[in-house]
């Protein structure tokens, strides 16, 4: 019988191995390695999913509507592992973490989360498992708070994409829910399409592989109030105002030079101020 030997990565302070670090570089246990052996690709990787909503509102503090979004990020990059085997790695990921978060009660799912995005995740499959690609350094979990990503700072722009002019009165931050490793599934071991030529000693080829993910849940949720604008009615209202301005300081001109009396001066602003004032009430 073939003998399994673990393909694995030597990861500083980390007991967990992971799959595909930039440059790709494996390293087998040279005293289990042998002609007929059988490599598998153990893998770790942490997934961060990010929600929310935004609520508007009006100046006078009337809902006027509700926004929601999410954003989803992996550690994973299955893609590296090529066309065939990167879509067999990507396809048992996403399939795993979807399915365990629909079957999983202790604990369970963020309760907003189940409610208004567990039925989106499975849009955000593709060739990367779930999401977009993370950094290596992020293998350890997301903090989008400290460590703030393109993924993550992604959420606040969705939200704050909305039609007119408003200001951000409200902003809960980023706010994790559960412990860091609540929320733990696996796939595997599957078998890869392509047997996956590694960089060990001598080289060797894995046939199958298995790998551990991390989910992560993060909330944000915003407020967003509207900017008031002046109605139509006080800006013709001021441009009246202007012109009557401008109106008795011709007539005050005129009527020093003509030498009238001061009385027929303040007669006029009188009934420019009247003028304006039965204006202002209709």
């Amino acid at each position: 019988m073939a003998a399994e030997v673990f393909v694995a990565m030597i990861i500083p302070r980390r007991t967990v191995v992971r799959l595909l670090a930039a440059p790709i570089a494996f390293l087998a246990i040279q005293q289990l390695a042998r002609a007929d052996g059988n490599y598998i690709i153990d893998g770790f990787a942490n997934i961060g999913i990010y929600y929310g909503s935004a609520e508007l509102f009006s100046p006078g503090g009337t809902l006027l509507s509700t926004t929601s979004a999410m954003t989803v990020e992996t550690t994973i990059g299955c893609q590296q592992l090529g066309l065939v085997d990167g879509a067999a790695c990507a396809d048992a990921m996403s399939n795993a973490i979807i399915t365990g978060l629909a079957t999983q009660t202790s604990p369970a799912p963020p309760p907003v989360f189940s409610e208004f995005f567990e039925s989106q995740l499975p849009s955000f499959a593709d060739n990367n498992g779930l999401g977009n690609a993370a950094a290596i350094s992020f293998d350890s979990g997301f903090d989008p708070t400290t460590t703030p990503t393109v993924t993550s700072e992604a959420l606040y722009t969705d939200l704050s994409s909305q039609p007119g002019s408003f200001v951000v009165t409200g902003d809960t931050g980023f706010v994790p829910y559960g412990a860091q490793f609540d929320y733990v599934f696996a796939f595997g071991p599957i078998t890869l399409p392509v047997p996956y030529v590694t960089n060990n000693n001598p080289p060797c080829c894995a046939t199958t592989m298995a790998a551990t993910m991390n989910v992560q849940f993060f909330e944000r949720d915003l407020q967003l109030t509207e900017v008031a604008t002046p109605e139509p009615r006080g800006t013709w209202l001021a441009l009246v105002a202007v012109l009557l301005v401008w109106l008795a300081r011709r007539n005050l001109r005129q009527l020093a030079g003509a030498g009238k009396t001061v009385f027929r001066s303040a007669l006029l602003s009188i009934l420019s101020l009247a003028v304006l004032s039965q204006t202002a009430q209709r």
